[in-house]
């Protein structure tokens, strides 16, 4: 005997959504559109109010679209940006689907490739963004969070510099996610503990070099020493707070 699937009865307000996320991913309705107002989707779509609202939930939740209120308000068109990417993977990282050695692993594997097409690319037109992130490294803030992010836009810089749109999106999603899980352990430490200031510098030396097997080499041992740096802060943190986030346990 056949064993068939058994027919899912798809809710409106779905097919709602899915027409409307289809219209917005193919570019009929760009970046900073508005959709149709709420009484004109009900007519296109001859559903009630309750499932055009609802359909318009899910696309605001999945980060398609942006409400805004007052009398030119409605849901306008947002731009499909590597956050969502990062925002799926922390998903499946709160979920115990991922974890850290392995968010370390894949930028070990990906980052050190990827700034070799960083400074294959280099030209003296990259200069001034690549010494902005250097001077910026150097902002002392009040605010950790603020410092961290600082740290990281060097990465932010080489990735969009790879050329490669997709690299981009994985490299930047990683980055903020990596920040992203261990929030729990920075009010423990400096930024400096973890990433002084300086430990860029052959990396950005070596692609202004144009140099791509020496990018690739420092970007490895950059990565290598961010780790190391970062088990030892969390193991501080341990030792000095009830809190045991574990974020480099290995279970998968």
């Amino acid at each position: 005997m056949v064993n068939f699937t058994p027919i899912r009865q798809v809710k409106a307000s779905d097919e709602v959504y899915n027409q409307l996320k289809e219209a917005i991913l193919t570019e009929k309705y760009k970046a900073g559109d508005k959709l149709p107002s709420e009484r004109e989707l009900i007519e296109m779509f001859q559903v009630s109010r309750t499932v055009v609202r609802e359909a318009i939930k899910i696309l605001e939740a999945n980060q398609f679209v942006e409400i805004k209120q007052g009398a030119t308000g409605g849901a306008f068109v947002k731009h499909v940006t590597f956050e969502r990417l990062s925002d799926a993977c922390y998903d499946m990282f709160m979920s115990g689907q991922l974890n850290l050695p392995e968010l370390c692993e894949a930028r070990y594997l990906i980052e050190p490739m990827a700034v070799m097409l960083s400074a294959k690319n280099y030209t003296e037109q990259d200069k001034p963004k690549i010494l902005k992130a250097l001077e910026e490294e150097k902002n002392y803030s009040p605010s950790n969070d603020e410092m961290v992010y600082y740290r990281s836009q060097m990465h932010y810089v080489l990735a969009e510099m790879t050329g490669n749109r997709f690299l981009e999106a994985i490299i930047k999603s990683l980055t903020i996610l990596v920040r992203e899980v261990t929030k729990d352990i920075q009010p423990a430490f400096h930024p400096d503990e973890v990433h002084p200031v300086g430990m860029h510098d052959k990396l950005v030396q070596a692609v202004m070099n144009n140099d791509e097997n020496a990018a690739a080499e420092e970007m490895r041992l950059h990565l290598i020493e961010f780790r190391h740096r970062l088990e030892r802060a969390e193991e501080n943190f341990r030792k000095t707070s009830n809190g045991t986030p574990h974020l480099f346990c290995n279970k998968r």
